[in-house]
């Protein structure tokens, strides 16, 4: 009902992750809810409310997402009512629990006519305890969400037939004497335990959507369990030809005018069609010859872009950008680099220090990405646990798959991006210790039940890149003030083509960007004592010499010298889940694999 909605603002970044389609999230009055479907997205008339993303082609071919990208509805709270159109979402669980006598109630806002925001109290005789949303659910490996059936729970190994009541509060959550969490009837004294619990049925595919769901195995897991949400996105930049498509043309403005695009495709006769020309000519202040010409090339395909791409290529395109200096440069670009190489090789006429000048052969090519343009595109998301040898189905953001457009957020920030000496790397990593400890890693990749992308070569290059990549952000979150959250990665390295670059960058949803301060990190004599800083934090960890002589720690043993202490960053950060991190590949083990910056300083010296 609508004096019952109540509006929570939520950050763009979220939708495409822990608050997409199908995330259980804190809402109004601090409730939990469900953000439902893209179906639902839509404005007041019922129609979409999304706004598509343009000069994305690339992308979403070399991600085969095969869908337009749209960018969620946004609306304003104004003074009186919210202005524009929002994203819905349902209340859930329904079920509350008193936290005086631990009796539990079946959606008491709905049973008591009350709104939501306004408190409920526990009704059993004699107790007048608050009542607070319960904090389990139960899961499906299909993807599916809904309420925990108590009652079943509670007598499915009784012998008593006890009926269900919605009416009466006659379940309650307690503790056993083992110190076990139970639920137990009161009516006929039958209980039993629900925490990790498994059953062989659930009622509701997802909690908006009142169907018959059919799955084996259902697990009762709490909310905030992994299992409980899994959301799956992909990123990549927007790099030239399109980033350097001119937003200020006529066929720009009107390939962005889906409003009148729609219109003159739907006007027939010849002279309604001219008089709307002429509309759009007067508010463009163009002739128009100009509109013309300019719906033709958007009916021939506008912004055309016939390159072939898969997602290894878009990894290699994205390394090239990079590396191919750009002329000629509009404040309306989505991708600026400059160039600091030289500047930066000119740093060893003015070092004598053996560790920094190791430092500058190190670095082959150094460029400060002024500004970027990222796409985050959500595709769906995974309940449940995963199981070896069995995938887990993508649950799509519409549900159904009908859909022909993708939620997907654009961000811009900027960054610093260097690459690798090839020659350093290629004698460094046929090391036969760095081979074998790099092979250990991926040999337990393998066994694993993680899957982050084909795109994923386990190798002492890619272990090398992450982990100074990690390194580098916690010294900008420490010495430029960035909070390491804030900061982002992307490692280049492909299994068939020699790559070895690393970008760090920031972006955030406004078109202006971030502030400069990673612009001004990146300027070679700072980043050059931000680099010096990084592998200094790399010789030592408070958790030495337990850290670095662990045998594994993470996610299936995936790390090896890399912990809290010296390595690990915010899950946000990372683009691997915090895995694939040693610091032994830069400060070496004192034996067989050498300290990084000595082994350079012997490569030139040699």
């Amino acid at each position: 009902m609508k004096n019952k909605q109540k509006y929570t603002p939520v950050r763009f970044s979220h939708l495409t992750s822990y608050s997409g389609v199908g995330a259980i999230v804190r809402g109004a009055e601090d409730k939990l809810m469900v953000v439902v479907d893209t179906r639902y997205w839509t404005d007041k008339n019922g129609k979409n409310a999304t706004v598509e993303i343009p000069y994305v082609k690339r992308i979403i071919q070399a991600l085969d997402l095969g869908k337009e990208l749209r960018m969620p509805p946004v609306a304003q709270e104004g003074s009186k009512e919210i202005k524009g159109s929002y994203l819905p979402a349902v209340l859930f669980p329904t079920y509350t629990s008193c936290k005086k006598c631990g009796f539990l109630h079946p959606n008491p806002w709905k049973n008591q006519n009350k709104n939501l925001d306004e408190k409920v109290y526990c009704q059993s005789k004699g107790c007048d305890g608050l009542l607070t949303q319960v904090t389990w659910c139960c899961v499906s490996n299909e993807g599916y969400l809904d309420e925990v059936p108590w009652h079943t729970l509670c007598h499915q190994k009784s012998q008593i037939k006890c009926e269900t009541d919605y009416s009466a509060n006659y379940l309650k959550l307690t503790i056993n004497a083992s110190g076990r969490k139970i639920i137990k009837c009161t009516k006929c004294g039958s209980s039993g335990f629900y925490e990790k619990q498994e059953l062989r049925f659930i009622n509701k595919p997802q909690p908006w959507i009142y169907e018959k769901a059919e799955a084996p195995k259902v697990n009762v897991v709490e909310v905030n369990d992994s299992a409980a949400y899994a959301p799956e996105r992909v990123n990549a930049l927007v790099i030239p030809p399109e980033s350097r498509i001119s937003k200020s043309t006529v066929v720009d403005r009107l390939y962005n005018n889906s409003i009148a695009l729609r219109e003159l495709e739907g006007i027939k006769a010849p002279l309604r069609r001219k008089s709307k020309l002429q509309a759009l000519a007067t508010e463009y202040r163009c002739k128009r010859k100009d509109i013309e010409e300019a719906s033709k090339k958007i009916d021939s395909g506008y912004p055309i872009f016939d390159k072939v791409l898969t997602s290894g290529d878009l990894i290699l395109d994205e390394y090239q950008a990079f590396l191919t200096p750009i002329e000629s440069i509009r404040d309306d670009e989505d991708f600026i680099t400059e160039h600091k190489t030289v500047e930066w090789k000119n740093l060893q006429n003015e070092i004598n220090e053996d560790n920094l000048l190791a430092l500058i052969q190190l670095v082959d090519t150094q460029i400060i990405a002024k500004r970027l343009r990222e796409i985050l595109v959500f595709k769906g998301f995974k309940r449940g646990h995963q199981v070896e040898n069995e995938e887990q189905p993508l649950v799509l953001p519409d549900i159904v798959g009908e859909s022909n457009w993708l939620p997907a957020i654009e961000l811009f920030g900027e960054g610093v991006f260097f690459t690798i000496d090839e020659n350093i790397l290629l004698k460094w990593e046929q090391i036969p210790a760095v081979k074998e400890r790099a092979n250990e890693v991926s040999e337990r990749y393998e066994k694993s039940s993680l899957n982050l992308g084909d795109e994923v070569v386990v190798s002492p290059r890619f272990i090398l890149l992450h982990t100074l990549a990690h390194l580098i952000m916690r010294e900008l979150e420490s010495v430029a003030g960035y909070p390491s959250a804030s900061l982002s990665e992307r490692i280049y390295h492909n299994r068939d083509r020699k790559m070895a670059g690393i970008l760090i960058y920031t972006a955030v949803p406004d078109v202006v960007g971030s502030l400069g301060g990673i612009v001004e990190s990146a300027q070679p004599k700072v980043f050059l004592k931000i680099l010096n800083g990084a592998f200094k934090h790399a010789k030592w960890c408070s958790l030495d010499p337990v850290c670095t002589e662990h045998e594994g720690q993470g996610p299936a043993w995936l790390n090896r010298a890399a912990c809290h202490g010296c390595v690990l960053v915010p899950e946000t950060a990372c683009e691997y889940g915090n895995v694939f991190l040693d610091r032994v590949f830069i400060k070496g083990d004192g034996n067989k694999i050498p300290d990084f910056l000595e082994f350079i300083s012997e490569c030139n010296n040699g």
